[in-house]
């Protein structure tokens, strides 16, 4: 299970899931809103194909942080969370 929880003048949480293996569990992140720098959609390859992704860019932070990273859901889907998250965030 994996979630993007976002709230106004507050911040962005990010939450993962993982299977129910000794050691794995949820992993969970709130980055405040003066934090981000921007909620985008990227690309990446993965073997031979272009998979596309959501992430958050972090002030201060050399890497991005990626939203959904599991499920890796396809670029429509990505598209419409980005575009709800960056309403909720700068609107």
């Amino acid at each position: 299970e994996e979630s993007l929880l976002v709230i106004r003048s507050l911040g962005v949480q990010t939450s993962t899931t993982a299977g129910t293996w000794v050691g794995m569990g949820r992993r969970t992140r709130f980055i405040p809103t003066e934090k981000v720098r921007d909620v985008v959609v990227n690309e990446g390859f993965w073997g031979m194909e272009v998979r596309f992704y959501l992430a958050v860019v972090v002030e201060g932070e050399k890497e991005l942080v990626v939203v959904f990273p599991t499920l890796l859901p396809g670029r429509r889907i990505c598209e419409q969370v980005w575009r709800g998250a960056r309403r909720c965030l700068y609107q």
